[in-house]
């Protein structure tokens, strides 16, 4: 099975999308053999994007399936890595997602009562699934251009006190990324070397969680097939 990468909460309007479709394109420039699958039951948010970049030419193209989130264990095997864009569900949805996720993305803006104490009570649902800490991650999305560092300051400790620190970097709610966007191209695709850079460092930070995500789980499932063969030597040994 392949990586997934699912880009969740329950508040709209944070950059699920936006993130997913970017980490896809960085992860197709990097040979990754990538799969976004649209859980959106009504926008279709990612599969319109691809659409749109098919349209304009812009490359490498990103496959997207509309499916339903039952599908997406078995989409996963076709693929080195399947990115999920999912609606603004329940935490009990997303909770259930993160159960065969490889690291889950989580996504949130710099309003507190809005956000930020709903993406909290989202993390804490994983916490208590149990989802390991390394399996999940918060990426501060959307944040107001002219006030990010005061916003991200404010997060990061709001986020930091609930025991998760947000990932480094953030997206700032700049036209540029807007337009780049609706083009059908990622964050990092924009006319502007300095905003490119800018979107990269949030979008590394996602690949790092995944990278180091990928590892423990790997090991974890070494450990348990070594345990399930240790079960096996013993009952043969009776």
């Amino acid at each position: 099975m392949g990586v997934i990468v699912p880009f969740a909460n329950g508040k709209g309007g944070v950059g699920k999308s936006t993130l997913a479709c970017s980490y896809a394109v960085e992860a197709a420039k990097a040979g990754v053999n990538v799969l976004i699958a649209d859980l959106n039951d009504e926008q279709h948010t990612a599969a319109t994007w691809a659409d749109t970049r098919v349209r304009n030419g812009y490359k490498p193209e990103i496959a997207v399936k509309i499916v339903q989130a039952r599908s997406v264990p078995e989409l996963a095997g076709r693929c080195d890595m399947l990115v999920v864009d999912t609606p603004s569900w329940t935490n009990a949805n997303n909770v259930a997602l993160a159960r065969v996720a490889t690291f889950m993305v989580v996504p949130t803006g710099p309003n507190v009562s809005a956000e930020l104490v709903p993406t909290i009570q989202l993390l804490r649902a994983l916490t208590a699934a149990p989802i390991p800490a390394w399996q999940f991650g918060v990426a501060l999305a959307r944040f107001n251009a002219s006030a990010a560092a005061n916003e991200e300051k404010i997060a990061r400790a709001l986020l930091a006190d609930a025991g998760y620190p947000a990932m480094s970097g953030v997206l700032r709610q700049l036209a540029s990324f807007g337009v780049a966007f609706a083009e059908g191209r990622g964050i990092s695709e924009t006319s502007r070397e300095g905003l490119n850079a800018e979107a990269v460092e949030l979008l590394s930070s996602i690949a790092g969680g995944v990278r180091a995500a990928s590892r423990l789980l790997a090991r974890s499932q070494s450990r348990g097939k070594e345990r399930e063969r240790e079960r096996e030597r013993g009952g043969r040994g009776r």
